[in-house]
């Protein structure tokens, strides 16, 4: 094969490089296993000849219901190497979703962790079920080395180790990628090679990654954020990957592996962060002189916790982001030096991105008015798979249209008001419930809030909060309105106050309101002023 052929491999071919330039550097650190660029890039090849022998090519789907483990890497680059199109499916996603998945992306070879075993029996009679199925082992390995005599190892083993010979254009479809689905299915999410790659250069340059750093990631690699923020940008540059396990986060363990493996650049998520800073007393204990970012994002994180990141990780710049599956997954950023000026913002557009606060006509909206954000650059996705209709709804006249609001401030930081369906109409005003949560997370003893709409026969709608304390806190239902009344407009107050032991989550761990207002209907209405 030539080297112009090799060099539109894209995706696939980047491990390559990487492979030819340093082959003994570490890629992929895994418990106790340690996987070179050359063995990564050799038992990609071997799993995308496999595959291939599988009938599997070009523009053909092949899923993968993993926890994290190094086959879910393997199987990512093995699939770009073929021109086929990798789908990574949630692994928390119950049986009758996961059948939807399949029903809806058609792959011809599912990778499967073997707890998976007695779900996917269920589902073996629907007419897209895979032809093909390959039992993984995903554990955490304890061992350095993984059991040749484990059947998918003995199965790679005897599949060709050469290089395939096949051409695969940036144009191209990667991967599909899901959505959290708080409206439906979830929808998946085209990346071409193109797209992924534009992703992963504009993390180097914003973040200054070189060869020589290390991430330590513990989110799940099915979710954009895990897999594109940081995981495919240093596998791509050269650096080295340290994979957490993605069940039951510890966060001694974050730090401690931080600690061992010398970790420089990580992304923690705010509901990990209020972890870290709640249940590690102290850091002293932990050698963190190597970190030198954290990245945070996926949902609002709370002003307490960037005070708490910034108090705790004084020597670590601290990023804020905001962004979406669809939009790359980070669209804009707070400069570290920006942190603490400009508290609460998500910044300004990443590397490539342009970035419109629009009205409902798309037309862009001055400074301190609050609109749709409009998104367009090299890594915004193509479109939701087989889905026309809903793709030309999102994507109109070159912007993709987020369903997210915000606002700018003067100087052109933007701040996140929420989503456009969680918006708060009541009377003739506009209620956003990130800023009556930002404020609600300030009082002492509170851990999280999710603030919701509720019904009102007098305004439309009110505000009804739920609040999740520490043990002790005096913090009452009187409290919390009484502190929204002195630091924001009357109309925005709670109206209602319920106290629970835990917020609703989705699958990508953000706050399922639709969950809250199910929660209100069902209890009533507990606390009222």
């Amino acid at each position: 094969m030539s080297a112009g052929s090799k060099n539109k491999k894209m995706i696939g071919y980047q491990l390559t490089i990487n492979a030819e330039r340093h082959p003994d550097a570490v890629a992929v650190v895994f418990g106790a296993r340690r996987l070179t660029y050359a063995a990564l890039d050799e038992r990609a090849c071997r799993l995308a000849n496999g595959l291939a022998g599988l009938g599997v090519g070009r523009g053909d789907r092949v899923a993968a219901l993993l926890h994290n483990c190094t086959p879910f890497l393997e199987a990512l680059f093995a699939t770009a190497k073929l021109g086929a199109v990798f789908v990574p499916i949630n692994f928390r996603l119950v049986a009758r979703e996961v059948g939807a998945l399949l029903d809806a992306c058609g792959p011809k070879v599912l990778l499967a962790g073997e707890g998976f075993a007695d779900l996917l029996t269920t589902l073996e009679a629907r007419p897209n079920f895979p032809e093909h199925r390959i039992w993984v082992d995903d554990h955490f390995p304890v061992e350095p080395s993984p059991d040749p005599a484990h059947p998918y190892e003995a199965w790679l083993a005897a599949q060709r180790a050469d290089e395939i010979e096949e051409v695969v254009l940036p144009g191209a479809v990667q991967m599909l990628l899901h959505s959290s689905g708080t409206t439906g299915l979830p929808k998946g999410i085209i990346y071409t090679h193109a797209t992924t790659h534009a992703s992963s250069t504009a993390k180097i340059i914003d973040f200054g990654l070189t060869k020589r750093d290390v991430t330590v990631v513990f989110g799940p690699l099915f979710h954009a954020g895990p897999l594109l923020d940081l995981t495919m940008p240093l596998l791509l540059r050269g650096g080295r990957l340290v994979l957490g396990a993605s069940r039951q986060f510890d966060p001694a363990r974050l730090l401690s592996t931080v600690a061992a493996e010398g970790g420089t650049v990580i992304p923690i998520y705010p509901t990990m962060l209020r972890r870290v800073l709640s249940e590690v007393k102290d850091l002293s204990v932990y050698d963190l002189r190597s970190l030198r970012l954290i990245i945070t994002g996926g949902e609002a994180a709370p002003i307490p916790v960037i005070r708490g990141v910034h108090e705790r990780f004084p020597h670590v710049a601290f990023v804020n982001n905001y962004g979406s599956t669809e939009g790359g997954p980070i669209t804009t950023l707070l400069a570290a030096e920006d942190s603490l000026r400009k508290i609460g913002s998500v910044g300004k557009p990443a590397f490539g991105m342009q970035v419109r606060i629009a009205d409902a006509n798309g037309r862009p909206l001055p400074p301190k008015q609050v609109g749709e954000i409009l998104v367009r650059g090299p890594f915004v996705c193509r479109g939701y798979w087989n889905r026309p209709e809903l793709t030309a709804e999102s994507s109109r006249n070159g912007w993709w249209h987020t369903g997210d609001l915000a606002w700018r401030d003067e100087e052109g930081f933007i701040y996140i008001s929420g989503r456009s369906k969680d918006m708060i109409k009541s009377g003739a005003e506009n209620i956003f419930p990130i800023e009556v949560e930002q404020v609600i997370a300030t009082l002492p003893g509170v851990v999280e809030v999710g603030v919701i709409g509720v019904p009102d026969e007098d305004w439309g709608e009110t505000v009804a909060a739920f609040v999740v304390k520490t043990p002790d806190a005096a913090v009452d239902a009187g409290a919390v309105i009484a502190h929204c009344r002195e630091n924001l407009a009357s109309y925005k107050k709670p109206r209602y106050v319920q106290f629970v032991e835990s917020l609703p989550r989705n699958t990508t761990n953000k706050v399922d309101k639709n969950a809250l207002r199910e929660q209100f209907a069902d209890c009533g209405k507990t606390e009222q002023t």
